[in-house]
């Protein structure tokens, strides 16, 4: 029945349903399902694939690609410890993290991708950030007293997805776009495009001014520049290319107003944090006491925490003993990936979670993979200011996009014979 998936075949589904990824993460408003078909899709081609050919793809990657199965495991583990088998929270949480299974899962069983497949995704979601950020500036012109005002209350102007994940794919679409860029894999009319795609989406980050897209971008800037000077010995490159981000980025706070209030927001939220009545107003003084509640929970719970299904319980009730000046309804969870899974699952499974969610990264390092290397540099800086892969666009967002960098590309023969002929020369 599965004899028809030749790798051929499987690798154009693999694109197939990336697309249908992708597109389902900007469509979720509407079509809220589209993200986790493009993911069952993947993992019927990954199992078709491995049953037609009766292989396994990625054989000798299992463990960079299955490491991701122990955040899963976490999330069971604890849960079904501190929860009964008819916790419905705790059945929604499984739900949720099954990418986790799904997606590492189906990039083991498929065969190497063709590297002008992985540029057509990557190329995807450029254009589709585009896209979106194009409908959101168009929105802002249309309404631009009342989204100027939002961001005065430390709101920002609407996005599909969420401005948060929003901000960080335009981070990946940028920083993806520079290495596709620099890999001189282009025509020169599409590498116009790109770079046209890169500065647009530059200025709409600014635009947008959420503080973590903002960083995630200027971090997976320069980190890059700093590899082209020091890898390459592209210094005079990497040094024009820090001036000129430091240019545009300084032209943008004289330009833009959304980013001139969300930095006086900001200041302004700052000076608040001494007073606990002001987390019922301002974001970041919320995260702070959101720190404060959870660390204690943890100092409570070091080894296993609370498990998921009841930190919002466990935290509300902190939140009432510590800080009553706090209303129920601005209680937050901590917006910190890592502080949320130590309260979540305690030490142990904070451990299990860094070895199974890092250890790909640690084989990027080995293999030089710089596009892996900022993708992870982008989730890990999100991670320290929100709690990212607990919502479904989040979970998507931060583990497809690892992956697929992560990936293995089949060598042409153009650029085997390369290979050979240096290791000849050597």
């Amino acid at each position: 029945m599965w004899s028809f998936l030749s790798a051929k075949s499987a690798r154009q589904l693999s694109v197939f349903w990336s697309a249908v990824i992708i597109v389902g993460l900007f469509t979720s408003a509407w079509v809220r399902v589209l993200p986790s078909i493009g993911m069952a899709g993947f993992f019927l081609t990954g199992l078709g694939y491995s049953i037609g050919q009766r292989r396994v793809a990625q054989r000798a990657r299992w463990l960079q690609f299955l490491s991701f199965l122990l955040v899963y495991l976490v999330h069971a583990g604890t849960g079904l410890l501190r929860n009964s088998l008819t916790n419905e929270a705790l059945w929604q949480d499984l739900v949720l993290q099954l990418p986790f299974v799904l997606l590492p899962i189906s990039f083991w069983l498929l065969p190497t991708w063709l590297p002008a497949h992985k540029r057509l995704v990557w190329l995807l979601l450029i254009g589709s950030c585009v896209v979106a950020a194009a409908g959101a500036t168009i929105n802002y012109l249309l309404h631009y007293q009342a989204i100027a005002q939002l961001y005065i209350q430390s709101q920002v102007m609407p996005t599909e997805p969420d401005h948060i994940r929003f901000s960080l794919l335009i981070s990946m679409a940028v920083l993806s776009g520079i290495v596709l860029l620099f890999s001189k894999a282009l025509s020169p009319l599409l590498r116009g495009a790109v770079g046209a795609a890169i500065l647009l989406l530059f200025l709409f980050q600014h635009l947008l001014a959420v503080r973590t897209g903002i960083v995630t971008m200027y971090a997976g800037g320069m980190l890059w520049l700093g590899w082209l000077g020091w890898r390459q010995g592209r210094w005079q490159v990497a040094v024009a290319g820090v001036v000129l981000v430091l240019g545009l980025g300084a032209g943008c706070l004289v330009l833009f107003p959304t980013l001139q209030n969300r930095l006086d927001n900001t200041r302004f939220d700052a000076t608040q944090m001494d007073s606990a009545e002001a987390a019922n107003n301002f974001s970041v003084t919320a995260r702070v006491y959101s720190y404060q509640v959870a660390w204690l929970l943890v100092q409570q719970h070091p080894l296993l925490g609370v498990s998921k299904p009841q930190l919002t319980a466990a935290m509300a009730s902190q939140y009432g003993y510590l800080f009553p000046q706090i209303n129920p309804a601005k209680y937050v969870l901590p917006h910190n990936q890592y502080l949320y899974n130590l309260a979540a699952y305690g030490a142990v499974g904070l451990l299990l979670f860094l070895c199974g969610f890092y250890y790909c990264l640690w084989v990027g390092i080995r293999e030089r993979n710089i596009l892996l290397f900022l993708m992870y540099l982008t989730i890990s800086l999100s991670f320290m200011v929100e709690y990212t892969l607990e919502s479904n666009i989040g979970v998507v967002v931060g583990l497809f996009f690892l992956l697929l960098a992560a990936v293995p590309e089949k060598e042409t023969e153009k650029s085997a014979g390369s290979k050979r002929a240096a290791e000849l020369t050597a």
